[in-house]
């Protein structure tokens, strides 16, 4: 069995394991990128160290009857789905009338959009809806715009995060190693995919062997933990065997679409374009039918995805669909300043889906300290 060391001291297991069930560890600690020590520090102190902007990319268009109502929202200490949920219960309505792009943490202050679906003729008073739906005054009303499209999920173009890191043990090390990660950072899923303790990992595998979720959200959430395991457990090997290097076989993303193609020769123009950001190399995003991946490539796939059949299994069943997702993604706009001798300040764009918690784990190991209070809390 090939086993490679990860940064925290862990060893990550590269080869078979068919025995994945609810005995099975989940607890993996992924490997880095970028090797060597690394610093360690705190963050999310407060609400404030963690600030995060949704960028649309687009603006809602107004329509002065339209029935769907976008709502800009400013939110601090509660999750995308409670604001929704929140609103339904004031207006009356059906959860599913709330629309919005991005789910947010609950921890931060993060502004967003939402949309609500209502009759042509209705006109709620939209500040007493934020007041009497949170009287603690944690979510507040920034912009109302009448449209006559919904918000679809997943498509705003990014987010902005400012971010702040306390307790950092080695300054001028976490210095050096963030100028390293404003090249690269692995593209991994965080850990807010996959619950607390991870354990959608587990109630997935029972959903597999069929146990019945009648709740269609708890569904959805169980399936994108299962598939975004599997493409992190696909990257975890890829860095261990070949670190950032292309493979024969291996599918390219064009940079700022959707449109994929196969390489079946890794030639210096390829690794030039990759080096320049015009296309990604990417990994799998498992699902029903083949995989787009040829050659060294394709079976190097088959063969880290093997370790999972029961998670490939019930993924083919659910019939999701093949999808690409870039290994690694280069924050935009990333910068930094010293804030005192043990904290720092940062600010960068991630694309649509990626996670800033990845970017603060391949740069040392930061633990979250209001998520520790609100654990030790409940």
């Amino acid at each position: 069995m090939n086993s490679s060391e990860s940064s925290n001291g862990t060893t990550h297991d590269t080869e078979t394991n068919d025995t994945e069930t609810n005995d099975t560890d989940w607890q993996t600690q992924w490997l880095r990128l970028l090797a060597g020590p690394v610093p360690t520090g705190t963050f999310k102190n407060v609400h404030a160290d963690f600030v995060v902007h949704e960028v649309l990319g687009f603006a809602p268009e107004p329509i002065e009857k339209g029935q769907h109502h976008w709502l800009h929202i400013e939110k601090a200490g509660v999750n995308t789905a409670q604001v929704a949920k929140n609103i339904a219960r004031f207006l009356d309505i059906p959860a599913r009338n709330i629309s919005f792009s991005g789910m947010k943490d609950r921890f931060g202050i993060t502004r967003q959009w939402f949309s609500v679906e209502l009759p042509a003729l209705a006109e709620p008073d939209w500040q007493e809806c934020m007041q009497t739906s949170f009287a603690d005054g944690q979510v507040a009303l920034l912009e109302h715009v009448r449209s006559h499209r919904k918000l679809r999920r997943g498509v705003h173009k990014a987010n902005n995060f400012n971010i702040v890191l306390r307790d950092i043990s080695d300054m001028a090390l976490a210095e050096e190693r963030l100028a390293l990660v404003a090249q690269s950072v692995a593209n991994y899923f965080g850990e807010q995919r996959f619950g607390i303790d991870r354990q959608n990992l587990p109630q997935a595998i029972d959903m597999f062997a069929g146990k019945r979720i009648k709740n269609r959200d708890l569904r959805g959430i169980l399936l994108s933990s299962a598939r975004s395991w599997l493409f992190n457990e696909y990257l975890c090997a890829r860095i261990a065997q070949h670190g950032a290097a292309l493979i024969p076989g291996d599918v390219f993303i064009l940079s700022g679409s959707h449109s994929f193609f196969t390489a079946e020769e890794i030639t210096p123009e390829l690794e030039q374009r990759v080096a320049e950001g015009d296309v990604a190399v990417s990994g799998p995003l498992f699902g029903d039918g083949e995989s787009l991946a040829t050659g060294q490539s394709a079976e190097f796939e088959r063969n880290v995805l093997g370790n999972w059949p029961k998670l490939q299994d019930g993924l083919r069943k659910a019939r999701l669909q093949q999808e690409r997702r870039p290994l690694f993604i280069q924050p935009a706009n990333f910068a930094w300043q010293q804030l005192d001798a043990t904290s720092l300040e940062l600010t960068f764009t991630l694309p649509t889906g990626s996670f800033a918690t990845t970017v603060l784990a391949e740069l040392g190991d930061f633990n979250s300290r209001e998520r520790a209070q609100f654990e030790h809390r409940s």
